[in-house]
């Protein structure tokens, strides 16, 4: 790719973004308008849980726009070598969080239950995915591999 045309894709993935941030930034909004009219539990919960992830979308994307705006990734050895250990016993601990998850979507014969377990099963899944990217990370970035 040349380098004018990886400028131009570059300038139009920093547009997308933010464009993407806002739009994380209405559903945010929105969130907060359902709360001030939510009573039921369920509904208060699960929009919150929305609102979360939202917020946390939008702190991804704002680090990503900083990075080819400000100053690019840095991510050194020594970064990593502190929370290796650490990452490795995270591993094991969402791991558990999955297996019990698991476990009481079999256990539970309400279907709202289910559905409820059944996201945070999901999160769980990602946490674990997320942790082991991370403890990878100090693979690759020891052996020089981008």
């Amino acid at each position: 790719m040349a380098a004018s045309d990886a400028r131009t894709r570059d300038k139009e993935l920093l547009s997308l973004l933010r464009k993407w941030k806002s739009t994380e930034a209405a559903t945010i909004k929105s969130c907060e308008a359902i709360l001030k009219k939510a009573k039921n539990p369920i509904m208060v919960t699960l929009t919150t849980a929305i609102k979360n992830d939202s917020e946390k979308h939008a702190a991804i994307i704002q680090l990503i726009i900083d990075s080819m705006t400000k100053a690019a990734y840095q991510l050194a050895p020594e970064d990593l070598s502190g929370v290796a250990g650490l990452l490795t016993k995270h591993i094991a601990i969402e791991q558990k969080a999955i297996d019990m998850a698991n476990q009481a979507i079999e256990m539970t014969r309400d279907s709202i239950t289910k559905q409820l377990l059944k996201l945070i099963l999901e999160d769980e899944k990602k946490h674990k995915t997320m942790a082991e990217n991370m403890s990878a990370l100090k693979y690759r970035i020891t052996a020089g591999i981008p």
